[in-house]
């Protein structure tokens, strides 16, 4: 039993012992972590609070310590990793998520930042890989990269470049409508009479190489009668579609489509061009009214939040409408004034004089005691009138007369004066209040119930200019000027208080220079009274009336001057002259041009180019020159032959780049030569392997091909095309040219190479 119970005790020191030393332990540990919390370690202050906590769970302000130690470690590290973020120093911020993670590691905040670090590393690379395919012209794997670049970091700046300089190329290539070649612009000569769209058009195609393809809606039997000369092939194209009630279409620079000029194919064909016109001076509704009146508009998107408008329209309506803005969204004209506005108050007072009493009182002298009935007595100065004869001069008394000498001179000069400067915009009113408001209460009674109404009237100075800028820095002004002054207060019998208000007010218009200074003056105000208090007779004597009287002269005069001067701060910038005239098109269809005809004078050694009938040769065309970098076409094949004889001709392509698809087209004339048949030429693979279509037009003189690899892509040099042809006539030298061709790249667009290509064959008969 004495073991047991010294057991006992032993175990119970040991636990007092623990106790003590855990309490000194957390203590210690709970001081540490202050400290380093003070000197912004946190993931050791957090640490050491922790283990405080621990030590001593029973202590609620150790684990309070500890709590509040936590929350500001996480509040100040992840606040310090998102400015570091945001300067570009991804070290910092990931050695600051760390840390929070040492002594919270299931921080939501700082394992999103870890993993947004990463994020950034693989975007910083498909941002280069981006990069680098936007320098080799390869735009899709640009697109690819920078759209995997920016899910990855949607901020990302590298990425946002490489977008940015991809839609500008996009922008670019999009906006730009397709135009023809240097033989749309040359002068040429044209004779047709009583002939076919189609056989005219037929003709233009031989000579020019450009391809003409129409609607199948197009009446190609309609007739026809042309004669011009000198005149450019644009506008002669123009005048026969508008007088066949045809329209045009620009495909490529050597493709028109041609068809009807009908509501229905214009919705069709007709390409429309989003475009926003942000508005800096007009309002955007204004704008908007504009459009549909002049251009007869219909839908207009007007947003008055940002004041900006949308249209959709044709290019031609879109450049026109852009002209309009430009006319009407000009800088509004501003103007300061210089405005003084002086009230000048003069007054004078001469009082001077003897001022004698009005009144000489004679008094009896002496009186009677009377009761009041009340038993007290009063004396009083009533006189029986039977006492009057037995007055004599003992008995009476006087009061004599008091004078009071005037002698009072003064001179008063008062002067109030406002010099705004006001800048206003054209056409805007600008008011100017100097002095008071003074309420006005009016008392109204109804059913025994009495209600106030107070109203303020402005009593002072009032001035409202409006000015009117005219081209020539001259400025209209409209001016109304009141001047008004609290004169006096009248109450009424209702109590209510009134006031008798003295004004003085003008308006007008006038016309200024730039810097130029209007004075208005004249409303004067002038009162002169007199006031005299004289003995009757005696005052009225020319000197010494002085002597025995008292005059009062008052005098006072107001007058107010304004002057007014406008400056100039910006006046109307009018475009140029060119700017403000240009042509619309017609009711119906709106150009940037009208329709005509332009003669062109011929330079020295420059001949216009003849359009003739089929079967008739063209004038040979000159090659033009490839764009660098585009890919090497040549004809192989024998250039002497007797008529009647078959020869094959073979087109050679040879590309640096991958190519996987061309479109060709063949012109020749069909007097001297016949195509037999047109073959793939095995560039793209065996026979079978590639999609071949082809297309002859033996009474036209054109042949069209058409080669598509599908998933092959070859490059380098090889056989296109395979051409068998017969001569028909003797000729010195007839021509097979390549007068179009799209080569389709597999990895990137493929450059357009110098045409057309001409093949020359020496005919003997």
């Amino acid at each position: 039993m004495r073991f047991s119970v010294f057991g006992r005790a032993r175990r119970l020191a040991f636990t007092f012992i623990f106790i003590a030393l855990a309490g000194c332990a957390a203590e210690k540990h709970h001081r540490a972590g202050i400290s380093a919390l003070d000197s912004r370690d946190y993931p050791t202050a957090v640490s050491e609070l922790a283990q405080a906590a621990q030590l001593k769970p029973g202590d609620l302000a150790y684990r309070r310590d500890w709590l509040r130690a936590r929350e500001i470690s996480n509040e100040k590290l992840l606040a310090s990793a998102l400015v570091a973020l945001a300067d570009g120093k991804r070290d910092v911020a990931e050695r600051a998520y760390r840390d929070v993670l040492q002594y919270d590691r299931d921080n939501a905040r700082a394992l999103a930042g870890l993993e947004r670090l990463a994020a950034l590393v693989r975007a910083d690379e498909d941002a280069e890989a981006a990069a680098a395919a936007l320098k080799a012209d390869d735009m899709m794997k640009a697109q690819e990269f920078t759209a995997r670049a920016l899910k990855a970091a949607p901020s990302h700046a590298g990425a946002l470049l490489v977008r940015r300089e991809i839609e500008a190329i996009q922008a670019q290539e999009l906006l730009i409508e397709p135009l023809l070649g240097a033989i749309y612009k040359k002068p040429i000569n044209l004779e047709f009479r009583d002939a076919s769209i189609k056989f005219v058009f037929d003709a233009l195609s031989r000579t020019t190489g450009i391809n003409f393809i129409f609607d199948r809606d197009v009446k190609t039997d309609q007739r026809t009668t042309v004669f011009l000369r000198q005149t450019t092939l644009d506008d002669a194209i123009s005048v026969m579609l508008s007088t066949g009630q045809l329209e045009k279409k620009v495909l490529n620079a050597s493709s028109v489509l041609i068809y009807p000029n009908t509501p229905a194919k214009v919705r069709e064909y007709q390409d429309l061009l989003v475009r926003a016109f942000y508005m800096a001076n007009v309002e955007a509704k204004q704008a908007a009214s504009m459009l549909k009146t002049v251009l007869k508009l219909k839908d207009v998107y007007v947003d008055d939040k940002y004041n900006f408008l949308i249209l959709r329209e044709s290019p031609e309506t879109i450049a026109l409408a852009e002209k309009l803005i430009r006319l009407q969204d000009l800088e509004e004209p501003e103007v300061m004034l210089e405005v003084e506005v002086l009230e000048i108050n003069r007054s004078s007072l001469l009082n001077a004089g003897i001022q004698w009493s009005n009144q000489l009182t004679v008094t009896p002298l002496g009186g009677t005691t009377t009761g009041n009935g009340n038993g007290n007595t009063a004396s009083t100065s009533t006189m029986k009138l039977s006492d009057l004869k037995n007055i004599t001069s003992d008995g009476l008394g006087i009061t004599v007369p008091s004078a009071t000498i005037n002698l009072q001179k003064t001179n008063g000069d008062a002067n109030l004066l406002a010099n705004p400067r006001i800048r206003v915009r054209d056409r805007d009113k600008a008011k100017v209040m100097i002095g008071d408001k003074v309420p006005v209460v009016t008392t109204t009674s109804t059913n025994n119930f009495v209600t106030e109404n107070i109203q303020y009237l402005d009593v002072g100075l009032k001035l409202e200019v409006e000015p009117d800028v005219h081209l020539r820095d001259e400025i209209g002004l409209k001016l109304s000027l009141e001047v008004s002054s609290l004169v006096s207060s009248v109450k009424t019998n209702n109590g209510s208080q009134a006031y008798q208000i003295g004004t003085r007010n003008f308006t007008t218009a006038l016309r200024l220079k730039d810097g130029e200074t209007q004075v208005m003056a004249g409303l004067i105000s002038d009162e002169d009274r007199s006031a005299a208090n004289k003995i009757p007779l005696i005052g009225e004597l020319p000197v010494l009336g002085r002597l025995f009287g008292s005059q009062s002269d008052t005098r006072q005069k107001t007058e107010i001057v304004m002057s007014i001067t406008p400056h100039l701060i910006r006046n109307i910038q009018r475009k140029e002259a060119t700017a403000e005239s240009f042509w619309s098109g017609t009711e119906a269809t709106l150009r940037n041009r009208p329709l005509l005809l332009r003669t062109l004078e011929a330079k020295p050694g420059d001949k216009a180019a003849p359009i003739t009938p089929a079967g008739v040769a063209p004038p040979k065309a000159a090659p033009q020159p490839s764009a660098p970098g585009a890919p090497s076409l040549k004809w192989e094949g024998i250039e002497k032959a007797r008529v009647g004889q078959e020869m094959t001709l073979y087109l050679n392509l040879d590309s640096a780049d991958a190519v996987r698809a061309a479109s060709l087209q063949l012109g020749y004339n069909p007097a001297e030569f016949e195509i037999i048949s047109v073959e793939d030429g095995g560039y793209f693979g065996k026979a079978g392997q590639t999609a071949f279509s082809k297309s002859i037009d033996a009474a036209g003189g054109r042949t069209s091909a058409s080669i598509n690899g599908g998933d092959a892509k070859a490059k380098g040099a090889g056989r296109l095309l395979a051409v068998t042809v017969k001569a028909r006539s003797p000729t010195a030298g007839g021509d097979i040219s390549l007068i179009a061709t799209t080569l389709v790249g597999a990895e990137k667009a493929i450059r357009t190479p110098g045409l057309p290509l001409v093949h020359r064959v020496n005919v003997t008969p």
